[in-house]
């Protein structure tokens, strides 16, 4: 039977590698049962089993670059873990920014000019919001860093949702297109200034919107992830 300080020194080792959260009890966990089986049929104590199964996971664990452009190293088992829910996030976000244009064409066909407009200065309000909620989301992961002591353990982004919030924001700004696209989409759909909008322009303003709304979407999902996983590991340490 495996005691409690041999399974809080497995932890620690998995801890050193950068590794936490579901990751590390699902590791923990194959490890712990690895060593009692070594135990078992090979008859060695806990230190040379764990050793064994060291061996085993050397390379899922060897450190490697979390991404070309940083100096920080995660474990390889981490990295593709990482890629396989970025996309995962970039997914969801670019769904979601799909069902918001489609909703928006609907509300547009469906409505008058005035209540289409007055729904989208609250759905402009929400976007504001969102917008605060992703720096103040940043603070708040950057604060748990800090006190958990945990340097980076698990903030493994392939990008940084922050660095993508503000190239976003840029571009956003630099980007010549109609400010005022919920006014452009109902009055090109319902034709009333066709001479002055033309389907480039349209086309262009909803694209850019989209485009715009999934990378805002994909920080604001990240920095929850990053949260909710720094909330796992102050339970742990």
């Amino acid at each position: 039977m495996m005691t409690f300080f041999q399974e809080r020194e497995i932890e620690k080792y998995l801890l050193s590698k950068k590794i936490s959260g579901k990751l590390l009890t699902e590791i923990q966990d194959h490890m712990i049962s690895q060593i009692s089986e070594i135990q078992k049929n090979e008859n060695l104590n806990f230190e040379n089993a764990f050793e064994e199964v060291k061996i085993y996971w050397s390379a899922d664990l060897n450190m490697v670059k979390k991404n070309p452009f940083s100096r920080q190293k995660i474990t390889s088992i981490a990295y593709e873990i990482d890629k396989i829910n970025n996309k995962s996030t970039l997914l969801k976000s670019i769904l979601i920014a799909f069902l918001f244009i489609c909703v928006e064409i609907i509300l547009a066909f469906a409505l008058n000019e005035q209540w289409y407009l007055n729904i989208n200065k609250f759905i402009k309000i929400i976007v504001f919001c969102l917008l605060l909620e992703i720096i103040v989301m940043f603070i708040r992961q950057k604060n748990m860093e800090n006190k958990n002591n945990t340097g980076n353990i698990v903030i493994n982004n392939f990008v940084h949702p922050l660095f993508v919030f503000f190239i976003t924001l840029i571009a956003d700004n630099l980007i010549e297109i109609p400010k005022n696209s919920f006014a452009l989409i109902y009055d090109y759909i319902n034709s009333i200034s066709q001479t002055e909008i033309s389907i480039f322009i349209f086309f262009k303003s909803i694209f850019a919107g989209f485009v715009f709304l999934t990378l805002y979407l994909f920080s604001y999902f990240s920095l929850k992830g990053n949260i909710k996983k720094l909330s796992q590991i102050k339970k742990i340490l």
